[in-house]
């Protein structure tokens, strides 16, 4: 392999830049690495590579990255729009990121949120797009299964990082809120938005139809079908925009992507996770904490754990976020109050629903059920051609997304 399978743009003088960055001088060789597996990556390609150097006295100076790159065949590139998420993704690292650094910075917090990888370089032209971060398996990070859901360790782990990294929004607003609107602005809506409305609808009409299917065979004759039937047979689609639109004092900068693959975790002796970083910031965007909250929970937990932490789940998340918030100089109790979070999961938090119809039945496919994009993707394929659901056979995949209707039903996000 060579360096121009990976980007035209990423080139020996990339490869300098990176060793320098990471305090050396130049690059002295590169290797790449073991890959991932098919179905890890919708949107790009993902590349391991190992980039030799020295530092000034002429010792070696070694830097593991992941990189990722726009996927070389154009049919797949226009089908996910990967252009659009790629651009997002490192106006994040590029923009966002460095914002936060700088004013985590200013106010001398004494454990600021750096739970995601370092950023190395990047190329953004809409064709030889790369994004090349440090690859954090090598301290110890790695990602849980895709079908399995989480136990309380991970939940709380997750909850916290998530808390942590909401925080950063609050209180940069509250205290430079000019300068935290202009980075808040570098980041764009690359799902829920009316542009891409063709694009996707193809692809939600067979998800409403196995969440239909999951909740009118699990709870027939119910307020769940009845409730949940309402709610898919609006403009989902519309109901998800006006949600990512609404802007209040609590919204943040968030992940929007929250699902398992996109949390490595960092394990102690007793296979407890003790660290968390998040990745694929692509879909990143402007909005209510809610949405990633209601993702997360509605895509990656099961009844079972509802049922016995939700509420525990979202007061570990506000700790989080409060205890950074008043480290980074602000008062949680006036800027991000208990009840004002809880009345955004209120307003907000049927979006994990509207989300979950795509990501569960996508997450509990098996490895073999994974299409190959690249074989399938021509220039006139539609999402529905390599995203492919149809009503859930298996009971407990049918309950997995039946009784995330249930819960949000029974909470009141769905009336």
């Amino acid at each position: 392999m060579q360096l121009s399978d990976i980007s035209d743009k990423f080139t020996n003088v990339t490869l300098d830049e990176i060793i320098q960055k990471a305090g050396g001088t130049k690059c002295t060789g590169w290797s790449f690495g073991s890959g991932f597996k098919k179905g890890d990556f919708y949107l790009s390609e993902v590349f391991r590579l190992k980039v030799e150097g020295e530092d000034a006295n002429g010792q070696p100076l070694n830097v593991n990255l992941v990189v990722k790159a726009l996927p070389k065949k154009a049919a797949r590139r226009k089908l996910f729009r990967s252009d659009i998420f790629f651009r997002n993704e490192i106006n994040f690292y590029k923009k966002v990121l460095p914002a936060f650094e700088k004013f985590q910075k200013g106010t001398k917090a004494k454990n600021p949120f750096n739970e995601y990888p370092q950023y190395y370089a990047s190329h953004c032209d809409g064709v030889n797009d790369f994004l090349a971060l440090r690859d954090i398996s090598e301290l110890g990070y790695g990602a849980a299964s895709r079908q399995e859901t989480i136990d309380y360790e991970h939940c709380v782990a997750i909850m916290k990082s998530l808390g942590r990294f909401h925080a950063v929004s609050i209180a940069f607003k509250d205290q430079q809120p000019d300068e935290f609107a202009k980075v808040a602005q570098s980041i764009e809506e690359t799902y829920y938005n009316d542009k891409f409305r063709a694009w996707y609808t193809p692809f939600l009409k067979d998800a409403i139809k196995v969440a239909e299917h999951a909740v009118s065979t699990e709870f027939p004759g119910t307020v769940y079908e009845e409730k949940s039937k309402k709610f898919l047979h609006d403009d989902v689609f519309q109901v998800q925009i006006n949600l990512v639109e609404r802007k209040n004092k609590y919204s943040v900068i968030q992940h929007g992507d929250c699902w398992m693959p996109n949390f490595l975790f960092r394990y102690n002796e007793n296979k407890v996770p003790e660290h968390v970083k998040i990745i694929d910031f692509q879909l990143a965007r402007y909005a209510s904490p809610a949405v990633d909250l209601s993702f997360f929970t509605y895509s990656c937990t099961d009844n079972k754990m509802r049922t016995q932490y939700y509420d525990s789940m979202l007061k570990i998340y506000h700790e989080a976020a409060a205890d950074l918030i008043k480290d980074l100089g602000s008062d949680p109790d006036k800027v991000f109050p208990y009840e004002g979070f809880l009345n955004e999961m209120k307003e907000v938090g049927k979006f994990g629903c509207g989300m979950g119809i795509e990501s569960l039945p996508l997450s509990m496919q098996e490895e073999h059920e994974v299409l190959d994009i690249d074989e399938i993707a021509t220039d006139q394929s539609i999402l529905t051609d390599v995203w492919q659901i149809a009503p859930l056979e298996d009971k407990n995949s049918r309950l997995r997304l039946a009784e995330a209707f249930k819960h949000a039903i029974d909470m009141g996000y769905i009336e």
